[in-house]
């Protein structure tokens, strides 16, 4: 299986008959056929289903076309990798992440380094963390942003500052907006959007699971997302409450949203993970210097970041604040 054949193979599936493919690709349509052919004949399955006037992948096809596109990716980053000089930084850096707030920590970075190196470009993919961990894995991604992964210590990672702090979204209408914070007995009693990472079947898992302590099997899972904006659409038409990290939907006056923290607080630590023992290449690497110039060390072993303490020490006195002795009325919950 060749690189060439593989180009050819994504490009047909790109646009869609074999014509307009072999127009991108300067090449003569009948070559094309030939080499799609003998691809399917060396696989031992059909590639495409042949239509009248276009071709679609099949199950397989849709198998390869994925596998093929990280190949390609690879190949093409190992190509601009080797081809600059010491003295110039080129290439391209590829992250993938989760919606966060967090990942203007590494926006930022992104500008610093661009500054210094205008000649490398960063490409980010956003996912859910089964997805993130899958590039990472098959080298799609030099780099992972990962919030409160339960095993990110199989991979080198920086704990990065800030965390994520968890509220809850819901309409302006809700009866919730008049509290200054949620507790895990406000949200009992309505249907709920979550992150769907934290849902197994119709319960709540993880970090959720443990804010709910011994009550969470009662939690409503209306629905679950993994695109805060889509959630928020389902928040705004009246399915339920939305839980998610603060800052990731605009909330507040014009918007008939409104947003709330949870309390006790809950936060998401945020990790930059990337492969053990697998050398980046010479942009990945010196962006990686510059992070861990800029921020938390490396967390090889289990520690608690300062972040995280300041945070919720800092959250605990505004709760406290806010509730200036009324604290039934608020109904929140005591750490």
């Amino acid at each position: 299986m060749e690189l060439r054949t593989l180009r050819y193979f994504l490009a047909v599936c790109e646009h869609g008959t074999m014509s307009r493919a072999a127009e991108a690709l300067h090449v003569t349509q009948p070559a094309l056929s030939r080499q799609i052919a003998a691809l399917e004949r060396e696989l031992g399955t059909p590639l495409l289903e042949r239509h009248s006037r276009s071709v679609t992948p099949t199950e397989k096809g849709l198998y390869l076309r994925r596998r093929a596109q990280e190949i390609v990716s690879l190949a093409d980053q190992a190509t601009a990798d080797l081809a600059h000089g010491e003295d110039i930084v080129e290439g391209d850096v590829f992250i993938g992440a989760g919606e966060s707030e967090g990942l203007r920590v590494i926006a930022r970075h992104v500008h610093a380094f661009r500054e210094k190196y205008p000649g490398v470009r960063f490409h980010l993919h956003s996912g859910n963390a089964p997805d993130l961990i899958e590039r990472l894995e098959h080298g799609v991604d030099d780099f992972s942003v990962l919030m409160s992964y339960p095993d990110v210590d199989r991979y080198a990672h920086l704990r990065l500052s800030p965390t994520d702090a968890w509220g809850v979204l819901m309409r302006d209408d809700d009866p919730l907006v008049a509290r200054e914070a949620a507790s895990p007995a406000d949200l009992l009693d309505v249907p709920l959007i979550v992150p769907e990472r934290h849902v197994r079947g119709d319960k709540l898992t993880g970090l959720l699971a443990t804010w709910f302590g011994e009550r969470a099997a009662e939690a409503n899972v209306a629905a679950t997302y993994n695109l805060a904006y889509n959630g928020a659409l389902l928040v705004g038409e009246g399915v339920g409450r939305m839980l998610s990290f603060d800052g990731l939907t605009t909330a507040g006056t014009g918007t008939e949203l409104e947003f709330r923290l949870l309390f006790p607080p809950l936060v998401s630590v945020i990790d930059l993970a990337w492969k053990r023992d697998v050398p980046l290449g010479d942009a990945a690497r010196r962006f990686l210097e510059l992070v861990r110039e800029g921020d938390a060390p490396s967390l090889d072993t289990h520690r608690r970041n300062p972040s995280e303490a300041e945070y919720a020490e800092k959250m605990d006195a505004r709760y406290r604040a806010m509730r200036n002795g009324n604290e039934t009325e608020h109904g929140l919950i005591e750490t």
